[in-house]
């Protein structure tokens, strides 16, 4: 190796050995079915609150309301076109969010429609901190 290129292979590995921790730090999604439920199922939750959803695999979609309460929905079905990368329009009327409801699995760029699902019964659950889905 030439005396030029030595510097720069030695910093790319201590950059590298720095990198490691942080890499092996993130933690694996968390399993929903997992979380401890805080009350009973329940068939509808507001839409008017700051609500936000995000997918936890194909059967489950977690819902936030408000600043830190959270909800589980078991869907009706397995929905397998749900991913982070495409957006959930609901087709809900009204203020809430309710079992049977349905929405839209769309690609945001494109419009296509992947499918609709439905949703199932909403569970409040305690999320602890750093958990990712």
């Amino acid at each position: 190796m030439s005396s030029e290129r030595r510097p720069l292979a030695a910093a790319f590995l201590i950059a590298l050995a720095f990198a490691q921790p942080t890499l092996a730090e993130k933690a694996p999604p968390t399993d929903p079915a997992t979380l401890k439920a805080t009350g009973e199922p329940q068939a509808c939750i507001s839409n008017r609150a700051n609500v936000s959803s995000k997918p936890a695999g194909q059967s489950v979609l977690m819902f936030r309301t408000g600043a830190n309460s959270w909800f589980r929905n078991d869907l009706r079905a397995r929905c397998p076109s749900l991913r982070d990368d495409l957006i959930l329009v609901f087709r809900s009327t009204g203020s809430q969010y309710c079992e049977l409801d349905t929405f839209d699995v769309v690609d945001p760029f494109s419009r296509i429609n992947f499918g609709v699902c439905s949703l199932g019964k909403f569970t409040p659950v305690e999320v602890p901190k750093g958990t990712r889905f």
